[in-house]
């Protein structure tokens, strides 16, 4: 181990996640603005409100590294990895759908999905015979919370918690996506639409280590779980998109939805 006198000024911003577990510490130590220069490049901290501004509204001199986005392009550049007119493009057929009708709908859905997640709660922890109930670990639950609004706004596909149906209305709101709902993969899937999302989500850097055809001859599964999750969610979204299409031409596509591929 080294003295704490040689590495105090330099381990703490190892911790990628340092901006959380010492919030202003550091800043505190070296000002609102310092670099943590590395043989990778050089990487700024600030916690200046003016300088916050000059970057938020000075956009051309301040672009993005886009070529460390390419492991958020497995489906095609977008607005978060393209920079210049390519990303006006994106921001101007996407922007459409953000707006407070939007919001409305957002607000709506996550209320409803976090009712669905207590009731979840309720099945499977159960409650003592004071009431109360104790749930372990809530992070999995409350990021699956997060996956589902996005799907149900963004896609307009509602999903499921484990124990809940699709009865009656719902049904019918459902409008030919209950497969996307469903709690097993149907036809020539391998994995559910939630599945599928929720393997990319969480193991998508594995896409940019390893490519399909290494991940097949590793003796890791999580790699080669991550390419199966991408074949069936591409698959799913093109028949989405083709849905979509159908909805628009027969005039029946959903009019409230924060649904960008129905824009």
């Amino acid at each position: 181990m080294l003295p704490s006198t040689w590495t105090d000024p330099w381990l703490p911003v190892l911790d990628t996640l340092w901006a959380y577990h010492r919030p202003y510490s550091l800043f505190a130590k070296y000002g609102d603005s310092f670099l943590v220069v590395s043989p990778w490049g050089l990487y700024l901290a600030n916690a200046s409100p003016s300088v916050i501004h000059q970057i938020a509204t000075r956009r051309t001199d301040w672009v993005k590294p886009i070529e460390h986005y390419g492991v958020i392009e497995q489906f095609g550049a977008n607005v978060v990895t393209t920079e210049g007119s390519t990303w006006r493009d994106h921001r101007k057929i996407t922007s459409g759908s953000f707006n407070e009708k939007s919001n409305a709908v957002v607000w709506k859905e996550s209320i409803r999905q976090a009712q669905e997640m207590i009731k979840m709660w309720v099945r499977r922890e159960g409650k003592g015979e004071d009431g109360a109930m104790w749930v372990k670990d809530v992070y999995p639950d409350a990021a699956t919370t997060s996956m589902h609004i996005i799907s149900r706004s963004g896609f307009g596909v509602k999903l499921l918690w484990p124990g809940e149906e699709s009865e009656g209305e719902d049904k019918a709101e459902a409008g030919g996506y209950e497969r996307f709902s469903s709690h097993e993969p149907k036809g020539e899937y391998t994995m559910t639409f939630k599945e599928s999302m929720h393997t990319i989500l969480r193991d998508v850097i594995w896409m940019g280590l390893f490519s399909r055809k290494w991940s097949e001859r590793l003796p890791l599964e999580r790699p080669k779980k991550v390419w199966e999750g991408y074949a069936n969610l591409n698959s799913y979204l093109h028949e989405l998109l083709e849905l979509k299409k159908k909805a628009i031409e027969d005039g029946t596509a959903e009019k409230d939805s924060l649904d960008l591929m129905a824009k």
